[in-house]
């Protein structure tokens, strides 16, 4: 029990240290393998150094509650942002089509727009707010590439495809540093 005790410490450590690796250079990104190998002392020598505390390499409580706090402040100031979900879950068959209005057009507009810089193919369209002619041949252009059916109405496996494109190239946290 008490070898599981201390793996299960090692590894909250590392999770912290590597959490803190991410944003600070002078910190290794360690393995998370429940091992206090020579990465984890030398990431934790630099976290240490860092703070302002003794570089021993070992987790005494001074290091454990500033690595904590460390940890902490940088999920909260660095995490990606929550994403909120724009497409309605109610009717289950809803479909954004011409004619409409909505903030929903254009949150898709945009993101086409964004995406048109990833995609060989012309998806860049004005930001109206309308979903007129032009955004449905940008939404079919958009469905013909991840092979949906060429509708041009952005039901919900388009909208899925449109949120999961845009985020995978445009919105990946930690992507651009």
């Amino acid at each position: 029990m008490a070898k599981q005790n201390e793996r299960e410490a090692i590894l909250l450590l590392q999770r912290y240290l590597r959490q803190l690796s991410y944003h600070n250079s002078e910190i290794i990104p360690v393995p998370l393998d429940g091992i206090f190998g020579s990465d984890t002392e030398a990431a934790l020598r630099a976290f240490q150094a860092g703070v302002g505390l003794p570089q021993t390499g070992r987790a005494d409580q001074d290091t454990w509650e500033q690595l904590y706090a460390a940890y902490l402040e940088s999920v909260r100031e660095k995490s990606a942002p929550e994403r909120i979900a724009h497409f309605p879950q109610i009717p289950e068959d809803y479909r954004v089509e011409v004619g409409e209005t909505q903030f929903l057009v254009s949150i898709i507009q945009n993101a086409l727009h964004e995406l048109s810089s990833v995609y060989d193919e012309d998806l860049n369209l004005p930001q109206s707010g309308v979903y007129d002619a032009e955004t449905a041949q940008a939404v079919r252009v958009f469905q013909g590439i991840f092979g949906l059916p060429e509708t041009g109405a952005v039901d919900r496996a388009t909208w899925n495809a449109i949120a999961a494109a845009y985020n995978r190239n445009l919105n990946a946290p930690y992507s651009r540093q």
